[in-house]
């Protein structure tokens, strides 16, 4: 990464954004000195409070955003303490993790939390991940028969399975990978990651092609999934990621930093102007293209299985 874009990325007027790149580009570990000084400096901010708000709301799609905004921060369970158990263990209770098209994605931000290694959450994920198709997709899991009529053989859902991939690469940076990385792997690369099959120049969401951040169930953008592969072990040389970078390579400005193209009109968290230079486009589409992303956590695992 260049290092004037790193600077821009490590500003302490934006600390989550500045957590997120001391602790998975840099690699700092918890007790670094810069890293407790930064969280400390999050959970005093008025980002935090208004995550820590929708938390307590006794709204389970606010939870839902409240979880994803800490996740992406970078915080931990253990960052907020108290505030956050009770909330998770109700939102899972409440709603069995049925969120819709969204239960790929609360799984994977539980996982970033440190959530992953609860019976609760461990089961649930094995579960999931059980159900992952022929194709190497999962199937949409509409109950409208005009959409999912289950007597009729289905291709997969490419919108859900996009989040799959999401929670198979943070599985994988915590050394618990899934069973199912390769065939996920290949359910994107043997269509150079947002194609159709029967078309490889229409893609199989317009959504896929932008910058949509922060993710949504149903759109998230080529800078988190070309991430997420590159976290896999896709191999940077190969066809499928050298069209990933090709795509993300039409968002970059030639200060090398990446534009937010897309967002919900009231998004999880604040996190740029549509239109404008990201900050948080910009450090996924930096991680996505190191040569090595492997965490100090994973090489531990690595090595403890050698």
């Amino acid at each position: 990464m260049d290092h004037l874009i790193l600077t821009w990325l490590l500003e302490e007027e934006n600390p989550e954004v500045r957590l997120r790149t001391l602790k998975e580009y840099e690699k700092l570990p918890e007790d670094d000195d810069r890293v407790a000084a930064c969280r400390k400096l999050l959970l005093q901010s008025k980002v935090y409070a208004r995550g820590l708000k929708k938390l307590r709301t006794g709204k389970p799609w606010a939870k839902f955003d409240a979880i994803l905004g800490f996740a992406e921060w970078g915080l931990t369970r253990a960052d907020i303490g108290e505030d956050i158990d009770g909330e998770v263990f109700a939102l899972i209770e409440s709603t069995g993790f049925r969120m819709l098209c969204g239960e790929p994605l609360l799984l994977r931000n539980l996982v970033k939390l440190g959530y992953g290694q609860e019976e609760i959450v461990k089961n649930e994920i094995d579960s999931v991940l059980g159900l992952i198709q022929e194709d190497g997709g999962f199937r949409c899991i509409s109950t409208n028969k005009k959409i999912n009529d289950p007597r009729k053989p289905h291709k997969s859902c490419a919108r859900l399975t996009v989040e799959y991939l999401l929670l198979a690469a943070e599985l994988h940076l915590r050394g618990c990978g899934a069973v199912c990385e390769d065939a996920l792997k290949h359910y994107f690369t043997k269509r150079n990651i947002f194609y159709r099959t029967d078309d490889m120049r229409t893609p199989m969401m317009d959504v896929m092609l932008g910058t949509f951040y922060p993710p949504d169930p149903i759109k998230i953008g080529a800078h988190q999934i070309v991430y997420a592969l590159r976290t896999l072990g896709c191999s940077p040389e190969s066809e499928a990621m050298r069209a990933g970078y090709k795509v993300l390579d039409q968002h970059r400005l030639a200060n090398g930093r990446y534009l937010l193209t897309a967002s919900k009109s009231v998004p999880a968290f604040k996190a740029g102007n549509v239109g404008e230079e990201n900050k948080w486009v910009t450090l996924y589409a930096c991680m996505a293209q190191e040569r090595s992303i492997l965490t100090d956590e994973t090489l531990k695992a690595i090595g403890n299985t050698l």
